[in-house]
């Protein structure tokens, strides 16, 4: 599932909704704002940020508007190529400090590009709703049993009623492709370059879709099924189950050091027989139930480098369950206490989150297809099978048809064979996209431009720079 990749996420300041003219041309200046914020970061990497106005609803563009929050590291002008506009996935994470984070991995292709960054509609900077004091524990979790499931439903239920009735029916990733585009236009280009990962990665082959004469480069990194809905996307259990025995098996060479089993087998039953317990763990400061176990033991299974964190927080579980004194590590920690804290970025960022995920028309709003859905899941998804609930009383979605995706835009489509979102995804939009290229590493990851992959980051910068 997406959005799990984006659960650290925080969100900052407010930016209200409004009904004015927008300027001629975007004014810059410096990127500060409130606690938490990526604005500091922007300052010291000579970035100015804007804001640029476009329609609440882009097919009604001369109705309410709101302001999009929009950052740029300038290009080196002898050398310049145009524009990157970047986006870190989601859905619901802002993504104006992007540029800062990515501009060292672009090497000397930072200087060809200025790097655009901006927070999606509804996130960060960027008009942000709130559906009141939430915890992410409070919306996602697992349902194991018929007593999770219903605790489920009513924190669902109850999140739900406390969104905003007016205007998340917008929230979604073709309306921010619209927006992309409208960024495009008021900083005067032609056309745009592209790099996004994951929803970022959807999102760019959405825009390529809609503009695909405003498209000069673009790369889409951890791409999903992009003409399936959410719904579909929760689908990726069994990749996560691949993923802990690819672990276990890993932990097992190393049963001198980790002391949790001397094969996969022995490892998963330990872990399985845990969660069957259904008992609410103490660990640290933190009560930790079974329906928060599956998330819990996810946060470290997503790239083979955390193989040695994922170890040391199975050991914790263990250790707990078997009433020992179990403290987390520093990382499990800053996740616990992520998972579990109130402060408002928390609560903004899941807003927007469910907004965008459960807008499309795809969830049923029968309860009794997520707990079919459950069931029939157990036999191949006993660790990780999971029902995201708000979507069930969601019901401000889209009314935009389903879009097909092919098109003729330039495009690289990066990838890790062995990601809990299934290859086959990218391979069928590659097949989709003819003047696409396909290029894939053997490795558990979901993103691949990073420093952990040099080969990958050779290719994009490559690509973007040629």
């Amino acid at each position: 599932m997406r959005i799990m990749a984006a659960l650290l996420l925080l969100l900052p300041a407010v930016v209200p909704l409004e009904a004015r003219a927008a300027p001629a041309e975007p004014t810059w200046q410096d990127c500060r704002t409130g606690s938490g914020d990526a604005g500091a970061e922007l300052d010291a990497a000579d970035a100015t940020c804007t804001t640029v106005r476009v329609p609440l609803d882009p097919l009604r563009p001369d109705g309410r508007t709101i302001d999009l929050a929009v950052s740029r590291i300038k290009a080196d002008p002898a050398k310049r190529r145009g524009v990157l506009l970047v986006n870190p996935g989601g859905p619901g994470g802002p993504g104006i400090g992007y540029p800062a984070e990515l501009k060292g991995l672009l090497g000397e292709v930072a200087a060809q590009y200025d790097l655009i960054g901006f927070d999606p509609r509804f996130t960060g900077r960027s008009a942000p709703i709130d559906c009141g004091p939430v915890r992410l524990a409070d919306v996602f979790r697992s349902s194991p049993t018929a007593a999770d499931f219903q605790a489920s439903s009513r924190n669902a239920a109850r999140f739900v009623a406390g969104c905003p009735r007016d205007g998340l029916r917008h929230a979604s990733i073709r309306n921010t492709a619209r927006d992309m585009d409208a960024i495009r236009a008021a900083l005067g280009e032609e056309k745009i370059s592209y790099y996004g990962v994951s929803w970022g990665a959807d999102l760019g082959v959405v825009y390529s879709q809609l503009f695909p004469s405003r498209v000069d480069r673009m790369v889409v990194d951890s791409v999903t099924d992009v003409e399936g809905s959410e719904y579909h996307h929760l689908a990726t259990g069994e990749q996560s189950e691949a993923a802990f025995d690819e672990w276990a098996a890993w932990a097992a060479w190393r049963d001198d050091t980790y002391h949790l089993g001397r094969s996969g087998l022995q490892i998963r039953t330990a872990v399985t027989r845990v969660l069957r317990q259904r008992k609410t763990l103490a660990i640290g400061d933190y009560r930790v139930d079974s329906a928060a176990l599956p998330w819990l033991l996810q946060s470290a299974l997503g790239d083979e480098s955390d193989r040695d964190l994922m170890a040391r927080n199975v050991r914790t579980v263990l250790d707990a369950a078997a009433g020992r004194r179990a403290e987390p590590s520093e990382e499990l920690a800053g996740w616990l206490a992520q998972y579990y804290g109130t402060v408002p970025m928390i609560s903004q960022f899941v807003a927007a989150s469910v907004a965008y995920t459960c807008n499309d028309r795809g969830w049923p709003s029968d309860l009794a297809a997520y707990r079919r859905d459950l069931r029939n899941a157990r036999d191949t998804q006993p660790l990780f099978a999971m029902a995201f609930l708000p979507c069930a009383y969601w019901t401000q979605h889209t009314t935009e048809p389903d879009l097909a995706i092919g098109n003729n835009v330039s495009m690289l489509i990066v990838q890790a064979e062995r990601d809990n979102i299934p290859v086959r995804w990218a391979r069928a939009l590659h097949q989709k996209l003819p003047n696409s290229t396909l290029k894939t590493v053997d490795r558990r990851a979901h993103g691949v431009y990073d420093e952990r992959v040099p080969s990958m980051v050779a290719a994009v910068n490559e690509y973007l720079g040629g």
